[in-house]
């Protein structure tokens, strides 16, 4: 994701914005304040909140001309809408009256107004559609052809080990003390988990996502698992947002996107996760596009893999 900073004199109309979707629904809640304020700190102001006035859409939309601006602020108010652990009516039609003024069109805007309405199905299917997840699957797909599809159906039912593949995992334990692999391998362990091949273990894709969590250094509870999603919002090219929407969705919401993990409520920290988001935007590299090749990294250093694809320190 492409982060940008907008001009200091456009500052307080962002905010303003945020201020009046967060005041649609009642007042500022505690998230939606620390979001704001997260916000001002990055963007380097120090404005007083309780002093700003509402914003029309018209308003901003004569002020707000880069196209890029309008849509990350539009994803920033659809961020800010959940915060609070609901998808109220009057905040989706505040964020759709300044979408429509700022013409932005985003599918994320769609997604809002069905969690809205409780149409939860197709805001799930929405999301879910694009997620990471079913692009690496297919891309695996066509590469091992009719035969992958099926060892890794029977195993993550639980029917059979892939014993090959699980054996190439499970090897990662004897790598030195230090290196991405041993990381990877005392994640898995550590949490429970299961190497790829294994009966009940999920597709390898997977891979991708628990190596996120060990590149990052956030945890697997739920505010850990909305951090590591806004981290890899950061770095991917396309469709960044998902990855929000998904993890606030399940652990913000309360809306069960998987069947691994109970869904939850009020778990998003505001604080975190701009930091997440931030950290992640400073990477050189996508690591959910397919193109990463773990492999080539699993001997190295973690610090080296971290200093080579520009993961900046967790700060905590």
């Amino acid at each position: 994701m492409e982060l940008l900073t907008p001009p200091p004199q456009l500052v307080s109309y962002g905010l303003r914005a945020m201020k009046t979707v967060a005041l649609a629904a009642g007042g500022l809640d505690t998230q939606e304040r620390a979001l704001i304020d997260g916000a001002q700190r990055w963007l380097g102001s120090e404005l007083d909140v309780d002093a700003l006035a509402p914003i029309t859409p018209e308003e901003l939309a004569g002020v707000l001309l880069d196209p890029k601006l309008r849509r990350q602020l539009i994803m920033g108010l659809i961020l800010l809408s959940m915060a609070d652990g609901e998808a109220s009516r009057e905040e989706s039609d505040a964020v759709e009256s300044f979408a429509r003024a700022l013409e932005v069109d985003a599918h994320e805007v769609a997604t809002l107004r069905r969690l809205s309405e409780g149409r939860l199905l197709m805001a799930r299917l929405d999301v879910l559609r694009r997620f990471w997840v079913r692009p690496l699957m297919m891309q695996h797909a066509r590469a091992g052809g009719v035969r992958w599809v099926i060892k890794t159906m029977a195993a993550f039912a639980g029917l059979r080990e892939d014993t090959e593949l699980a054996d190439r995992y499970r090897a990662l334990a004897d790598y030195p003390e230090g290196t991405m692999g041993r990381a990877y391998a005392d994640f898995i362990l550590t949490n429970g988990f299961s190497f790829p091949g294994e009966k009940g273990s999920g597709p390898e894709p997977i891979v991708f996502h628990d190596l996120t969590h060990v590149l990052s250094g956030y945890g697997t509870d739920p505010t850990g698992e909305i951090c590591v999603t806004a981290f890899s919002a950061g770095f991917r090219k396309e469709e960044p947002f998902t990855f929000l929407l998904f993890s606030m969705m399940q652990f913000n919401l309360g809306i069960g996107m998987t069947p691994v993990a109970p869904a939850t409520k009020n778990q998003f920290d505001a604080p975190r996760a701009l930091t997440a988001l931030q950290r992640g935007a400073r990477m050189n590299i996508d690591l959910s596009d397919g193109t990463w090749d773990y492999w080539s990294d699993m001997a190295s250093s973690l610090e080296m893999v971290r200093a080579k694809y520009g993961v900046p320190p967790l700060r905590e």
